[in-house]
């Protein structure tokens, strides 16, 4: 084709969720811009619109906030954008991980993790990723059970898979679960248990593991017993906060020992103990 259609999004909220949606959709490589994304696809751009924006009412009414949505929309020259995307796309550290896209080369002194950025939501470069991140490598997770909940790309469960856990990862999310096991191959992993759905699948599991990591909605956060999955003297990891919300998780769980309080960009991760 001689020509692509092409959708400018700008958002004054919860860009990530967008991004995500966005890639659910459209199940195409999106780029990043500044309080936005651009969609490159041969695609219809007005049905994406239209889903957008209805994904956005229903997050109005979750978090009860307003959303201001910009679009606009191009028919442009055919390029090779997924090569541009890939260009966009540069490896990070965290520190005892690497984590690059399949067209970058591995490190020698690193915990390797290849992750796909078209796949779902957790490249690494969000700040609530890189908190969980820095949570997981601060902790010793040889031989420790780990329950990765809203897993994503599955990031989170590769980093603690590769550190030694049993890792067992859920997500309400069919293409984010899809994801996680596309992006375990990519590593060359087995997960123990990878499921579609939430913790309530596995209520017989409770006060079985010694992490649980949540890097998902600060609402949703509050509104799951979390803590009830980790067993006395274990760890619970939660990010996906904003910074006006940590009050909010902190009251949830106060019953736990507040260990780490960590800012990226305007996201917040949190580490507790349960005692």
């Amino acid at each position: 084709m001689e020509s692509y259609n092409c959708l400018n999004i700008k958002v004054d909220k919860f860009l990530w969720l967008f991004e995500n949606k966005a890639l659910e959709i459209t199940k195409e490589a999106i780029e990043e811009i500044e309080n936005g994304f651009i969609i490159r696809t041969y695609q219809d751009t007005n049905a994406i619109q239209k889903q957008l924006e209805a994904y956005s009412k229903e997050l109005e009414n979750l978090m009860q906030e307003k959303i201001h949505l910009e679009f606009e929309s191009n028919i442009l020259n055919n390029e090779d954008w997924i090569a541009k995307y890939r260009d966009s796309i540069q490896p990070i550290e965290c520190g005892k991980y690497y984590i690059y896209p399949p067209w970058f080369s591995p490190k020698t002194d690193k915990i390797n993790l290849i992750i796909e950025p078209a796949l779902a939501f957790g490249s690494g470069h969000h700040g609530s990723t890189f908190g969980c991140l820095e949570a997981l490598n601060n902790l010793s997770l040889a031989n420790k059970t780990l329950l990765d909940v809203g897993c994503g790309s599955g990031i989170l469960s590769i980093a603690a898979k590769k550190s030694g856990a049993e890792v067992w990862c859920c997500d309400t999310d069919e293409i984010a679960v899809n994801a996680t096991k596309e992006n375990a191959q990519k590593n060359n992993l087995n997960l123990d248990k990878v499921f579609l759905g939430s913790i309530d699948k596995i209520t017989d599991k409770k006060d079985y593991f010694d992490v649980v990591i949540a890097n998902i909605l600060a609402d949703i956060i509050v509104a799951l017993p979390l803590d009830s999955y980790v067993k006395k003297g274990g760890i619970l990891i939660l990010s996906g906060i904003l910074e006006k919300y940590t009050k909010k998780v902190l009251d949830k769980f106060k019953n736990l020992e507040l260990l780490t309080q960590n800012n990226h960009q305007e996201w917040v991760t949190l580490t507790f103990k349960k005692i």
